[in-house]
């Protein structure tokens, strides 16, 4: 999700990066041409069983942001657009509410669980031999920092376009990155009218079902504000502070 991912930087209008552009199959969706490896059409598989909201989101986040990238030249030609698609099309994994799911623990937080199931994605992959670990490094990472703001500045280019893919999808004006006519055909196919609840439906249940791993995390107030029992008292960094001054 990201209402939480608005202050991506710009600095993205782009100096050259260490991966060149590199042409790969593509195909038309929703009127946006996207990168069409079998990467990209297995990662799509992935999500195609998730909740309706879900999949829309995540097909959202990739298309607004390949549609920013196809209006801009430059940056789109800095960019590695494969690893741009799975880490958009894969953000989410840890949002899967199906029960007994392969890409969510007990114990980590959503991002968490989404960056590494993305790595584990691909590296079950049979074109994994063409990710590096400095590939895989900037998928994780893209993913990891998407409910962090601030956390990424200075991070390479890669990451940065991921994580502004992600701030795209988000209710109200469009992003003036993403040309008006590719907007209204994504949403016209992939309508967000279900995002806001269903960010509070996942959020509640994340905060149900393991609230140690929401605790100091953007989802936090949804467990004070609708799971009972939730207390994030006495686990926050600000309790464990105040904590030590009072018994000093």
């Amino acid at each position: 999700m990201k209402f939480i991912n608005l202050i991506a930087p710009l600095a993205l209008v782009a100096t050259a990066s260490c991966t060149p552009y590199k042409h790969l199959r593509t195909t038309k969706l929703f009127g946006v041409e996207v990168v069409d490896t079998d990467l990209v059409r297995d990662a799509r598989a992935v999500i195609s069983k998730f909740d309706g909201f879900l999949y829309k989101h995540s097909m959202r986040t990739w298309l607004f942001g390949a549609a920013a990238l196809n209006a801009n030249k430059t940056l789109k030609a800095s960019v590695d657009l494969e690893l741009h698609a799975v880490s958009t099309i894969l953000h989410d994994l840890g949002w899967d509410m199906t029960p007994n799911s392969p890409w969510v623990s007990t114990e980590y937080r959503f991002e968490t669980d989404g960056a590494l199931g993305a790595v584990k994605f691909v590296k079950g992959h049979k074109d994994a031999k063409k990710w590096d670990e400095y590939r895989l490094q900037k998928l994780h990472d893209g993913i990891a920092l998407h409910g962090s703001p601030g956390l990424s500045v200075g991070k390479n280019q890669d990451v940065q376009t991921t994580l502004l893919s992600i701030g795209f999808d988000n209710p109200g004006q469009r992003p003036e990155q993403v040309p008006e006519k590719e907007y209204l055909s994504i949403l016209k196919g992939l309508p967000n009218n279900d995002i806001t609840y269903g960010t509070n439906l996942t959020w509640t249940w994340l905060a149900a079902t393991k609230p140690a791993a929401t605790y100091n995390t953007i989802v936090e107030p949804w467990g004070t504000a609708y799971v009972p029992g939730y207390n994030a008292t006495g686990h926050r960094v600000f309790d464990i502070v105040v904590g030590a001054l009072i018994t000093q």
